[in-house]
Order: C-alpha cells, then structure tokens, then sequence
C-alpha cells in the first residue's frame, strides 16, 4: 500500500467503548487512561468514544456544545487522545447522534414529529407505559440542530481526536417514523411548491417524490457534515454509522447515495444474535458494494441480544469478529460500560482474534476478491416495491446470497448505482437479479451487453417488469436475454415447478420433479398463506428452451395433517413455463418464474439452494474455486497479484436454537414454551480433511502455507482431470484458518 494514504486505509481492529447509562453507574470510575490501555490489552489500534452521550452530556470539559457529564473525573476524552497518541492508538469521537434530551428541553420546537403530532423516539416504548416522558426524542435534520451538530464536530475535531464518526440519522421515509415538523414541511414546500403528503399512496407521484426527498435530506446533510469535517482538519476520519440490518435497510441506501462524503462506514451488526451465522459477513459485503469500495468496519457486540449488562460466549465473540475480516472488512467490539464493570472475562475472546488479524495484516492489505457471482441489490425495488414490507425483496437477496455460501461458490454484492456500468458487472461470470421488480433502463441494457459479450445470468420472478419508480412497464427491460416476453402473473397461494427435463445440468442431484412454491402464514390470524409467494409469471412468445412447467394445485390449501395450513398437491402440470434457459449472444440465461431465493430463505430446504447452486455454474461456468466440506463452513477467497489467500470460518456449531420471531399464532391455548429462545453458539464442531480445488497458473510451482500456524500444506496438480488446477487438503478445520497459496520464489 502506498505511504501517502491515509491510516484508515488500511486494517485496523477497534474497540468502541459506549457510556449509554442514563445515570452513569461506572462513568466516575472509568478514565481516558484505562480505555486506551484496554484497547492496548486486546490488541486493539482504535479506540471509538462519544464526546457526548444521547442525554447531551459531554465527556469533555470546557466544551460549548452541551454540559460536562456530572460523574466524570478528570477528562476523559482529551485524556484518551493524550494517552493513544503515546501507545499508538487511534482515537475516534462519536458526534451527531440524533438523540439528545438536554437539547430537547431547550428546543422542543426542533424534535421530529411523526404525522399524528407525536414526537418520533429512537426508544421503543410499550403500550402500558403512562405518562412517558421522552428519553431519546429524536431530533430533526431540517431543523437548527444541524448548526449543533457542525458545532459538535469542529469541537471534536479541536479536541485532536483523529477523527469523527457520525451516528446513522434516524430520518426514515416509512409513514409511521417519518417526520412532519415545521422545518421540514416548511423545506419540502420551497422544494416541490405542495404540501407533503400524508397519507402512504404509491400510485401517487407526490408521495414517491416525497420518499425520495427524505433521502435526498440525509445525502445533503451528510455532504455538509463531510465539508465542514473535512474544511477544519482535512487530514481527521469521517465516519458513517450504515447499520444495514436495521432500520429497515433504508440507510444502505443512504450510503448508496452519499459514499462520496464518507471516509469509512462502519457496519453496525446488533441484528447478529438472531441472524444466521454469517451475517456479519454478509452485512460486511453488502455495505462495500453500498460504499463503493470504502473500507467498512463490522460490529460484534460485546453482549448477548440487547442484554447489555451480560457478556456473550466466547465463541460467539471470536466467530462475529472473525465474520469481518473475511468479508474483507476490519473487526469491531462494541463494549458497554456496564457489561465491562460487570462481566468482563470474556474480553480474552477479543484479544485472541485481534492478534490474529495484526499477524495476517499482510494477506489483507489491498486484497481483492476472487469474483465470480454478483447479486445486484436494488434498494429501489426494496422501497417501492417492497413499500412497507421490504422483506417481500429482501428475502430473496438473502436467499440467493445464502444459497451460494453454502454451496462455497464466490459471492459479492452489486449496489443498483454500480449495476450499468458494463465494466462492473463484467468482474462476474454470472450475475444473480433476484425479482429486482424496479429497473433503470440503463441496467437492463448493461445486462444485455454483459450477456452479449459471454457473461451468464439468473433472473426470477417479477425482474425488471418496472421502471426505476416502479411504474408497470407490462415487459421484461431484456426480454430477448430471457428468451420470453412477459404477460401476467398466476396469482395462486400454492404452485408447482414440474420438472420435465430432471437430467439437464440445472437439476443435478435434484430428485423430485414436482417442487412446490408458496408458504403458510405463521401467524394464521388474517390469512392463510403468506402473501405472493406462490406466485408465478405467465409468459409468451416463448423462444428459449423450457425445462420445467408450472404446476396447478388442487386447491387452495391442502386437507392433510393441519387442516388450512398444509399445502395441497399437484393437480396437473400446465403448458407455461416455470423455468427456461436461453442463449444469448455469447452467454447463458436462466430464468424461473417464481421467486428462488424468497424460498430458500423462508424454508432452507435443500432443492432450492441446489437450484440456485446449478444455475450459477451453468450459465458462469465451473468457480475458480471447489471447496469438498460441509456447508456450514464459509469460504472466501481474495487475490493479491499471483498470491491467493483462502479463508476458511468454522460454523458447525451446537445444536443452536433461533426461535425469535415466529410469532404468535390463532390458537384456543397458550403456546407449550416462549418463541423468543434464542441461544449463542457455545461450542465448534472440527471439521476433518477439506479438500480444495484451485485454478492457477500452468507450469507454475507454489508454497501453500498456514500463516496462523506457520505451517506448510503439500498440494497434488490436478491438470490432468481439470488443466490449470491444483487440489490442496486442509487436514482439520478447528475455529479459523488462512490459507495462503503464492508462487515460489
């Protein structure tokens, strides 16, 4: 890496130490000092405090921007930064956080209101609670706040921190969080000359426009947020907090729209403890294709859930922050300072891996992945589609991502603003458009292209049947790839994909050839089945080869086992397609009439990640890497001119229970035991002798070799059953594992 950039360049391991306590229980206890030296203990090179807490106190003396926390003794961010520069350890203040009571007292008038008049709160308060008074009022962007948080980050700035991170905005578009305030409907209507609406009507261009505008606030205040940063220290770290799992994802697409006025973004992953393992780094590389390419830095919580006075296991620690560094991001503990104070033994888990990653820095450092799937993520399909349900899409991308890592197959994501650039999508052998519904002409020309020139495509469902506001466009933006037009949906709760050709490559040790589509509702209180899922398109002039067919169902539910909730089975297959393949210019195309991914992630059955499996080597050819072993391991793969780095991240786990969120369901008695159980990983299954397969170079020899382990792997040529390709075995997988494979000097 070239000396003249910047330090947050390159891999760096934080600590982020928050004092989120409305009375401060440890605050008189905990010193600048004693952070810094924590940070220094588990190997830790940047140290992330608030200057000021959501209550408005600040943890600096002498400051203009808020009152000085009244338990602090002595001052505990300057002396922070005194103590990091001496042990060179990066600190980085938190600003701006939207929450800030002390200055709502002040200035009531600069809260966000939601449309009923109500002020909008970052807490979550039960219906039960009387007289409530505010704790985190949110405060609005569009107001004078915004002076105060300018003023918040020049004075961070002046206090020699070396840099600013600035907490995620919680402006949301969605009708029930968004806010009506003075300020803002006074700027909306210089804006667009009409009052904001009120009411969520997305056959009304007012009220898109509107959605996009609250967007367009936050990109604009993160941009004058970034100047005034940027204008006082040009050389000082600005930081966005994206929190992609929350909030709806809404604010990926902030980072989408605003990379160009952020240094680093930082993954906030609090989702983690009921996600599946993995999400870390799926969140990782969906916040690098958002950012462009800026470094992220990924969160593992300190604590179990939100019990933030409670450690998780070690495990759970070590596997979390592992999960960043192999999505080609930088590892992150969050700490709270209750959880420190009380239940600190588990920080050993920390430290274990910060040495790790300070011993592999050198495999990390300008890494590229090895590319081969890219799954285009449009967070316009998420928002005008998807509308107040986002999951309706998002499923399916989770699906699709989940599909692929299990089946070890290189995968990242491409965000919709990168997805008409030819050069792009051209990284890829095969692009995934989950039921990306709402689509830019100009992407949908890229694709063409892509495919035109030898790439290979998997489209589903609904793809591309929209313009980019989501306005019925009544066909596919690239019929001709697809090799079909498209003329209505079958709008049935329960369908079938019958195969009719089971030994074509895209059905490999795919068994059955009646595969059901659609799913119960979980709830079973308003209806049925979830809605859409057994949906499928109904298509014409059909000139692509057809595989498959639609099947019809009997009825609209099923008479076995739970009478209305089970599924019924096939009546007869019909003449539409449900799956075909098609060549177009120099690639391939597949395409499947029901959303793939929507079901892998709802079920997890195996079919369907097997379909997707086969359609990602079928139209992008065989991955530059095989990996034999179980699906719980992730594999990622990353190039550094001739060297190849290989990491491998153990998931074989306890048996883990993950019941949160199945909700509660139309039944005359209470359920037998809660729904809310969810169980950290307490334990790793080893996983013996993983074989891997490897493209390189012909005619070169190379050093395979364990840079954790300092130990050397033999490695057999395998040019004779596949040309240009080794096979190396790792003999046991435990936790973790790099494997380097480099030519020999």
């Amino acid at each position: 890496m070239s000396k003249d950039k910047p330090w947050w360049m390159k891999p760096v391991r934080v600590l982020q130490f928050n004092i989120e306590d409305r009375y401060g229980r440890y605050v008189e206890t905990i010193t600048g000092k004693e952070l810094v030296e924590l940070a220094e203990k588990i190997h830790a090179n940047v140290l992330v405090i608030f200057a000021r807490d959501p209550w408005g106190r600040t943890f600096y003396r002498g400051g203009t921007v808020g009152p000085t926390h009244p338990k602090m003794k002595g001052d505990l961010v300057r002396d922070a930064i005194r103590h990091g520069r001496e042990r060179g350890i990066r600190v980085v203040v938190m600003v701006g956080h939207t929450a800030n009571k002390y200055l709502y007292h002040q200035h009531s008038d600069w809260a966000q209101i939601n449309r009923n008049g109500e002020i909008i709160l970052l807490e979550h308060v039960p219906l039960e609670t009387q007289h409530y008074e505010p704790e985190w009022p949110q405060l609005c962007i569009n107001s004078p706040f915004i002076d105060h948080v300018k003023r918040e980050i020049i004075e961070g700035i002046s206090l020699d921190a070396d840099g600013v991170f600035l907490d995620s905005f919680r402006y949301q578009p969605d009708v029930e969080r968004a806010c009506y305030c003075k300020w803002c409907q006074r700027r909306f209507k210089e804006d667009h000359d009409y009052d904001m609406p009120r009411e969520a009507d997305w056959t009304d261009s007012r009220w898109r426009e509107l959605w996009k505008w609250r967007y367009e606030v936050v990109v604009s205040r993160i941009k004058e947020l970034y100047e005034t940063a940027k204008q006082a220290a040009p050389d000082k770290l600005f930081m966005y907090n994206s929190h992609p799992g929350g909030w709806a994802g809404r604010t990926n697409k902030v980072v989408e729209d605003a990379r160009d006025y952020m240094d680093v973004i930082f993954a906030e992953c609090s989702e983690v403890d009921h996600q599946p393992p993995g999400f870390i780094t799926e969140m990782t590389k969906l916040t690098k294709a958002m950012s462009g390419g800026k470094p992220v830095w990924s969160s593992r919580n300190y604590f179990h859930l939100y019990r933030t006075v409670k450690a998780t296991t070690r495990i759970a620690i070590k596997q979390g922050l592992r999960e960043a560094i192999i999505a080609g991001g930088s590892p992150w503990l969050l700490v709270f300072s209750v959880s420190y104070r009380q239940n600190p033994e588990h920080l050993d888990a920390a430290e274990q891996v910060f040495r790790e990653h300070e011993k592999i820095e050198e495999y990390l450092e300008d890494a590229e992945p090895v590319r081969y799937a890219g799954i285009i993520v449009s967070n316009n399909t998420r928002d005008f589609y998807g509308r107040e349900h986002p999951q309706k899409y998002v499923d399916g991308i989770r699906g699709v991502y989940y599909a692929l890592t299990h089946s070890h197959i290189p995968v990242e994501f491409v965000a919709e603003r990168d997805a008409s650039s030819l050069d792009k999508l051209g990284e890829y052998k095969v692009l995934f458009v989950e039921n990306m519904v709402c689509m830019k002409k100009e992407i949908g020309d890229a694709i063409k292209k892509y495919v035109e020139r030898g790439g290979g495509v998997v489209s589903t469902y609904l793809t591309g049947t929209r313009d980019e506001n989501c306005i019925r466009m009544y066909d596919f933006a690239y019929k001709d790839v697809i090799g079909a037009s498209f003329i209505g949906v079958l709008r049935k709760p329960w369908t079938y994909m019958y195969i009719d050709d089971i030994k074509h490559p895209l059905f490999k040790d795919i068994e059955e050839k009646m595969i059901l589509f659609g799913d119960m509702s979980y709830e079973f209180r308003v209806r049925r089945v979830t809605p859409n899922m057994g949906y499928q398109t109904l298509l014409d002039y059909v000139h692509g080869q057809a595989l498959g067919r639609i099947g019809l169902a009997v009825g609209n539910w099923g008479h076995e086992y739970t009478l209305g909730r089970s599924p019924p089975p096939m009546a007869k297959a019909t003449d539409n397609p449900a799956v075909i393949i098609n060549n177009y210019g120099k690639g391939k195309s597949v395409y499947f009439t029901s959303q793939l991914g929507r079901h892998y992630w709802r079920t997890g059955l195996p079919t369907f990640m097997k379909l997707i499996r086969n359609s990602a080597r079928y139209s992008g050819g065989t991955p530059p890497i095989i990996v034999d072993a179980p699906e719980t391991i992730h594999v990622d793969t990353y190039r550094q001119g001739e060297r190849i780095i290989i990491h491998l991240l153990n998931h074989t786990y306890n048996q883990l229970i993950q019941a949160m969120g199945t909700g509660t369901t139309k039944q005359p008695l209470p359920p037998y035991s809660s729904v809310e159980s969810v169980h950290p990983p307490r334990a790793i299954i080893p996983v013996p002798d993983i074989s891997i397969k490897l493209a390189i170079s012909h005619g070169t020899k190379y050093r395979v070799y364990l840079p954790l382990r300092d130990k050397e792997l033999d490695y057999v040529v395998n040019f004779k059953e596949t040309p240009g390709q080794i096979m190396l075995k790792l003999p046991k997988l435990e936790e973790y594992e790099v494997v380097v494979v480099e030519p020999r000097k």
